[in-house]
């Protein structure tokens, strides 16, 4: 989930926290958003001190809601193959329990900026799937976020997210994932709004399982309070659907695998 820290989000975690404890999670993770740049573009809020602020506020929390909720550093690190021993040396520097990998930007325009048409469907999807496949042979994360991201911006416009074409580069970074010890996160921040699914959704989570993944995290990619948890009893059923028993907690950047 997100809190106030990210640019994005507007609630301070002590209201994500006590969202959490009413609806009787025992276990949360706050990942917000670090992004990185092409051409050497660097913007004022992401950098030291901006961690040095979430670090503040996640340590007032852990005190606040010890006992009743165990909450986790992590962070949400986005086009971590942009100057990946540069990046990679970012993530390194501080003690996250869990950090996760994505792809928002081409060229540093974020997909949530721009309008997907019938026209520009397929450069759009190929130029996010190459990012996400060189993201997955590069970057220092723990599970790679939302795979199928493109398919959100293109039900926005009533678009289908052209699966088929890129079910060869899924399968590719699936592996690559797999192969590198990493695993990936099934989310809900689409159900209920945008559309009745997760990222990634059902056809992805069974290749991933029939290729031999094991590491699957659960995010309600909560903003808001309201949203947080939402849709986790629909997704355990979809994993146990994809043939998942567990899945993944991190602590200290470390995989231990939880009954569903």
């Amino acid at each position: 989930m997100h809190s106030e820290i990210s640019p994005d989000a507007h609630f301070p975690m002590e209201e994500m926290c006590d969202s959490a404890v009413k609806k009787g999670l025992r276990e949360i993770a706050f990942t917000d958003h670090y992004e990185f740049y092409v051409n050497g573009v660097t913007k004022p809020y992401f950098n030291e001190a901006y961690i040095e602020d979430y670090f503040l506020a996640l340590k007032k929390c852990q005190k606040r809601f010890e006992g009743q909720l165990v909450v986790k550093s992590g962070m949400e690190f986005g086009q971590l193959y942009i100057n990946p021993e540069i990046n990679n040396a970012v993530v390194a520097r501080y003690p996250f329990d869990f950090v996760l990998g994505s792809v928002h930007k081409l060229e540093n325009i974020d997909l949530t900026q721009l309008i997907i048409t019938e026209k520009n469907a397929e450069s759009v999807g190929d130029a996010y799937y190459y990012h996400l496949l060189e993201l997955s042979e590069e970057g220092d994360f723990d599970c790679l976020a939302h795979i199928d991201y493109f398919k959100k911006h293109c039900a926005k416009q009533g678009l289908a997210d052209l699966h088929e074409k890129y079910e060869s580069i899924i399968r590719k970074v699936l592996e690559n994932i797999i192969n590198r010890g990493k695993g990936i996160e099934i989310n809900t921040a689409c159900m209920g709004e945008i559309l009745e699914d997760t990222m990634p959704g059902l056809p992805i989570l069974k290749l991933y399982k029939e290729l031999g993944g094991s590491i699957i995290t659960v995010g309600s990619d909560s903003h808001r309070p309201e949203r947080v948890g939402y849709g986790f009893d629909e997704v355990y059923q979809k994993l146990k659907e994809a043939g998942f028993d567990s899945i993944s907690v991190f602590k200290n950047r470390k995989n231990k695998q939880q009954p569903i």
